[in-house]
């Protein structure tokens, strides 16, 4: 009987060498369309939408003429690299959508289309906006996105009815100030593009609720833009604007929900500009040149959600900055120069919490207030303790602290109940305390690249542990406990210089489905570990175990493991 059989595979030099099997690759199903039967069954029947789409159309026959009654013609995803001026004849048309076409132009007859309200052409090759384009004045949707348009005209001012325009993807460096026409504007998407600038006529465009400029070059904004009130969300990251070129009339835009600015060049923002906009719940200041947090104190943060300030030059996070804070949920402090987590002066009146003495000084550990913060990201800085008031953070559920100089964690880091994730990698720490057994809901515990030399037994008690990884630490032994870990699906413990054996503990562990034990020095493998249960990647490196006959040991190693694959009974994968 093979049915408790385990499917065990040797990876050497990591790599997954391919199985066979049937591909699960979906195939594209052409269908080619009797288009004169289509046109007559659909005038037969007096339909007023017809769907010709994904159907490897290259042309469309003049017969179409004769279907005047449609409303909406979807001709998408086919091979059209031209449409026949006899589509001008569908004079009803309200929606013509020619969107994944190789389509270079249209036919003037287009202009008949007077009652066309959406079109759409997206991913085509027009090398401009179709001059017939600004003559269909009861457009109120117009999609352009990816083609190769490097100018919009002036007239699209006559497209006074618009209220949904993206013209995104393209390689357009200008708009021309009659954008300002456009007073109807709800949605304008004019991203990855090449705009160095924007006209202050964008400012007559009173009823955008939002505003898409990122991925171009925009090196400032005019002030008209704090005319635009009803904005919920402006995209403004990956343009060139510094500190001097936002304005400080975007504090009227108090209906921003988003503000995105990541990856300029901004050093700071105007005082009390965050605060203004008190309506936000989502800001990214990421990539950027602050050493500081903006000007405004705890007030801008008032209803923020989340905060990201990744890959700054911040060397400390102010006192108090986050007092106000009861929603803040994730911040990401990840790439800064943090040395510390914030700290401050108060009086003894005041503590009524964890207390340090330094110098004679009473602080309070600020962290202590970020009551509702479910994900937090040092990652990438300087860090060398944690406050011992972490574990107040009652709601933490991730915790990102790799790349840092922690040589210890405090004992309470236990009362962190809700902890999912823990991330130590490349720190300084030599023990972790026995304390991290309480994490019961901890699922990734990362703790590569450290100066560990052991394992607390208690971390068999994390039954909800599926991914743990200590590689590239100094262990020579792990704990016959780690046989508890009933949900582990993976355990990396890979260049450990000084781990000699395993645990045959390792074989209670039924989810195991990948096991990294490059480099490390090992006499046996119980052969328990390999012998039934669920499928098993075992990794290893063929420059580790092929060495000459003074590590004979490690070429044992690698013909024990293949000769448990010769017993088992059941299948196993191609090595």
């Amino acid at each position: 009987d093979n049915t408790d059989a385990k499917k065990v595979t040797v990876e050497i030099d990591g790599k997954k060498k391919r199985t066979g099997g049937p591909s699960h690759k979906k195939s594209v199903v052409t269908t080619h369309l009797d288009l004169p039967r289509e046109f007559a069954k659909c005038k037969e029947e007096n339909k007023t939408r017809l769907d010709l789409a994904k159907s490897n159309i290259s042309l469309v026959p003049a017969s179409i003429k004769e279907l005047t009654q449609l409303t909406e013609l979807y001709v998408y995803s086919n091979r059209l690299a031209v449409l026949p001026n006899e589509i001008g004849g569908l004079s009803n048309l309200m929606t013509l959508s020619l969107s994944e076409n190789v389509l270079t132009s249209l036919p003037d007859s287009l202009a008949n289309l007077r009652q066309l309200r959406v079109l759409d052409l997206r991913h085509n090759r027009f090398p401009e906006i179709p001059p017939v384009v600004y003559t269909l004045t009861s457009l109120t949707t117009l999609y352009l996105r990816f083609n190769r348009i490097k100018e919009v005209g002036n007239e699209i001012g006559n497209l006074a009815r618009l209220t949904n325009l993206s013209i995104r993807e393209n390689n357009i460096t200008s708009l021309p100030p009659s954008i300002g026409n456009l007073t109807g504007l709800v949605t304008f998407d004019m991203s990855y593009n090449q705009l160095e600038t924007i006209p202050p006529e964008i400012g007559e465009c009173t009823q955008l609720l939002t505003l898409d400029l990122q991925h171009n070059k925009l090196a400032n904004l005019p002030d008209s833009i704090g005319n635009l009130v009803h904005l919920t969300r402006i995209g403004l990251r990956y343009n060139r604007l510094s500190f001097s070129s936002i304005p400080c009339s975007l504090a009227k835009c108090n209906a921003l929900e988003q503000f995105n600015v990541e990856n300029n060049l901004i050093s700071s923002l105007p005082e009390g500009l965050l605060s203004s906009l008190e309506n936000l719940t989502q800001i990214s200041l990421s990539r950027n040149q602050f050493s500081n947090f903006p000007p405004g104190g705890p007030a801008q943060f008032i209803n923020t959600v989340v905060l990201n300030m990744e890959h700054n030059q911040c060397d400390r996070i102010p006192y108090g900055i986050f007092s106000r804070a009861n929603h803040l949920q994730k911040l990401n402090m990840k790439e800064n120069i943090l040395t510390s987590l914030p700290i401050g002066g108060v009086t003894l009146e005041c503590c009524e919490r964890n207390i340090g003495l330094i110098s004679n000084v009473i602080f309070v550990l600020d962290i202590g207030t970020w009551h509702s913060v479910v994900e937090l990201n040092f990652g990438t800085n300087q860090i060398q303790k944690l406050p011992d008031d972490i574990a107040c953070l009652s709601n933490l559920e991730v915790l990102i602290l790799s790349n840092n100089l922690l040589r210890k964690l405090p004992s309470n880091i236990g009362q962190l109940q809700k902890l999912r994730i823990l991330d130590l990698e490349e720190n300084k720490l030599d023990i972790i305390p026995n304390e991290i057994g309480r994490l019961r809901e901890l699922q990734k515990l990362i703790l590569q690249s450290n100066n560990l030399s052991q394992l607390p037994r208690a971390i068999g008690q994390l039954s909800k542990l599926e991914y743990l990884t200590v590689g590239e630490n100094l262990i020579s032994l792990l704990p016959e406990e780690i046989g508890s870990l009933e949900s582990l699906e993976s355990l990396y413990i890979n260049d450990n210089p000084h781990l000699q054996s395993l645990p045959f503990e390792l074989a209670l562990c039924s989810k195991l489905e990948i096991m990294s034990i490059e480099n490390c020095p090992l006499n046996q493998i119980p052969a328990e570990i390999v012998a039934g249960g669920p499928s098993l990647v075992i990794q290893v490196r063929s420059r580790y175990i092929f060495r000459p006959l003074t590590t004979i040991n490690h070429l044992y190693i690698f013909l024990y493991i293949i000769t448990q694959f010769l017993k088992m009974q059941g299948p196993y994968r191609t090595m």
